[in-house]
This record gives C-alpha cells, structure tokens and sequence, in this order.
C-alpha cells in the first residue's frame, strides 16, 4: 500500500464538493462539482465565461474565412 506524504493527504483533504450557482449561462442552476477546490472551480468559471462571450473559442481565422466563403456561394455572390 503506497504511503501519502503530509502535503498530499492534505490537498486531498482540501478537495471537496462544491456547489456553484451558474448565471444566465444555465438558467441559475446549481452545479455540484466533486473533487474541486473552491480556487479549482473558480478558473472554471472563469473559463466558462469568457468561452460564453466568445473570448475563448476553437474557430480559427482559416475556418472564418471559408464560413464567409460559404456564405457568398450560399447567396450567389460567388460562384463555385
């Protein structure tokens, strides 16, 4: 059996649930999220804000260009 030294047994003390109320992103519903830290989840919310006000997103410059591209032959303003 492996032996957890003083700093890992209390970091995994610190890890708990916690409950978070989510704003306007879940229609104020409540989220457990087990085996965060309060910091933990407070870089996730973080994080979630910013992806739902479109600072975080995976859509690159090159995808952009070819949805505008899409858009023009969609509405006969390029042929192809």
């Amino acid at each position: 059996m492996a032996e957890t030294t003083g700093k890992q047994a209390s970091k995994a003390k610190s890890r708990k649930s916690v409950r978070v109320e989510t704003g306007p992103i879940e229609a104020d519903h409540i989220v457990e999220l087990e085996g965060f830290t309060p910091e933990e989840v407070a870089r996730l919310m973080r994080v979630r804000r910013k992806i739902a006000i479109g600072e975080y997103t995976d859509v690159t410059p090159e995808h952009r260009k070819l949805l505008f591209v899409q858009w023009l032959i969609d509405h006969d303003r390029l042929m192809s």
